[in-house]
């Protein structure tokens, strides 16, 4: 499994966890390590955007 294929299905299950509701640092922390790894390109800039918005549509964003 590459590296991206591994970050996609992790951020997805974070997606998904409702452990993780409401919690804006846990997010917050997960969208600047994608920007990061994204910048040293380790994921494509694609694939940085769909999981960001995956991310920022997901109830873990507070209101």
């Amino acid at each position: 499994m590459s590296i991206e294929n591994a970050i996609i299905e992790r951020v997805e299950t974070f997606v998904l966890h409702p452990v993780f509701a409401g919690s804006d640092r846990a997010v917050g922390l997960i969208l600047n390590d994608l920007e990061s790894l994204e910048r040293c390109d380790r994921i494509g800039q694609a694939t940085y955007r769909r999981l960001r918005e995956l991310i920022l549509r997901s109830p873990h964003v507070a209101s």
